[in-house]
Order: C-alpha cells, then structure tokens, then sequence
C-alpha cells in the first residue's frame, strides 16, 4: 500500500503540471472572442473563461479544434486522476483507521469531484450551457466537501498539519465560487464578466495548485516515516 500511495502522489504532480501546460497551450490555440468583444483574435484572461476553451465553434464564429481538444484532455484527464487519487486518505497517518467514515466520504467526494470535471469536458458550454455548470457546481461542491473529511483527518496528524492552511485557504476560494455559480446570471456589462471570468480562472486554478501542493506534503510524509513501529499492518505491502 506505501508503494500505491506514493504513487498516486506522484500522479496526482505530473497530472497537476499537465494541467497548467495543456490550458496554456488551448489558450494559446484559442482563435478568440467573447460576449464582449467578437472581434478578438486571441485568449483575454479578463474576458474569456476556461470554458471557452471547450467549445467547438468561439462566439465569433471560429473553429476550435486544437483549444477544445486540449481542453477535453486536461479536464477529462485530471478528472480521471482525481478518481484515482481518492484513496489519498490511507496515507494521512495510522490514526485514520479511527475516522474510517470521514476517510471513504472523502473518497466519495473525491470521486464524484472527478466525474464532474470529466462532465465539464465533455458538455461544451456553448452547446451545454445548463449541464455544463451544474458539472461545475458539482466539481467544486464535492470537491469542498473533500477538504472538509481531508482537513479533519489531517488535524489528527500533527506531521499533516502544515497542510491543513492550503486546504482552509482553497476551500474559502471554493465556497465563494459556488455562491458564485448558483446566483450566477449572465453578465450584460464588461465589469461583471471580467469578475466572472477571473473567479473561474482562480478557482480552477487553485484546485490544483492545493492538490499539487498536498501530494507533495502527503508524498514526504509517507517517504519520511516508519509506519512499521506503529504496526500499521500491511501498509508495506
């Protein structure tokens, strides 16, 4: 199981760099547009959303192949590893088997966390509008509930508790952007969009800054600790 768990550490990092070069590279990719401006010919951070990235033709009427393949690869393929990575809980020390009940919830959210930002690769918000933010609210809701058991377990181990403030930061970032989503209506004036479109890069954003920066703690934690003199039974295996 030590093997397994470092393992998906060092997954959940390399998915968490892919992630970054891949938006960068369909922002890159990206013809432009916007509901502001239809005449741009590139990605504005102020004006576009990550969900541009994913759709098939830009609201100036352009084809988005290459932006919306590297979309669908970084979403759908982070979220995968978010499924795997739910297990990450077995790793938080040998106290968890105590809070089993906040271990495998965590595992759920984790799991339905993933499934939604697969969902958000898939459901175009062009074409998709209404699934695809409810897959929105559904990543970020789930993925709040995480940190929550997350964060509970790791205040149980005090060589974890460094990670407990990413965690806290992150989940207010989340919470924030799912009030945001669910009073969300579309913005007529260039000001609410530019809020708009900067919340979405940040909350995206520091999901996976917080996952890259907890499988690096959780990863040296495992590496750096003897867990066969708290007769952690099988955690070698």
């Amino acid at each position: 199981m030590y093997k397994n768990l470092i393992r998906r550490c060092k997954i959940m990092i390399i998915a968490a760099v892919f992630f970054v070069l891949l938006t960068g590279i369909a922002m890159l990719a990206f013809p432009g547009g916007n509901l502001i401006d239809n005449t741009s010919v590139h990605y504005n951070f102020f004006l576009n959303t990550l969900s541009d990235l994913g759709n098939s033709i830009t609201i100036s009427g352009k084809t988005n192949t290459v932006s919306k393949i590297m979309f669908i690869t970084a979403f759908g393929g982070f979220g995968l590893v978010m499924i795997y990575f739910s297990k990450i809980w077995w790793a938080l020390g040998t106290d968890v088997l105590d809070k089993k009940f906040a271990g495998y919830t965590s595992k759920v959210c984790m799991i339905i966390s993933g499934l939604a930002f697969i969902g958000i690769a898939f459901t175009p918000l062009s074409s998709f509008f209404d699934q695809h933010m409810l897959y929105l609210g559904l990543a970020f809701l789930a993925y709040s509930l995480w940190i929550i058991f997350i964060v509970i377990l790791q205040l149980s181990n005090e060589k974890l508790r460094k990670l407990v403030l990413f965690n806290v930061i992150n989940l207010v970032i989340m919470l924030y952007y799912i009030f945001v989503i669910y009073n969300f209506e579309k913005p007529d004036v260039e000001d609410e969009f530019e809020f708009y479109a900067v919340s979405q890069m940040v909350a995206v954003m520091s999901i996976i800054v917080n996952l890259f920066y907890q499988s690096i703690g959780i990863m040296h934690y495992l590496k750096t600790s003897d867990f066969r003199r708290s007769g952690f039974k099988n955690f070698y295996v």
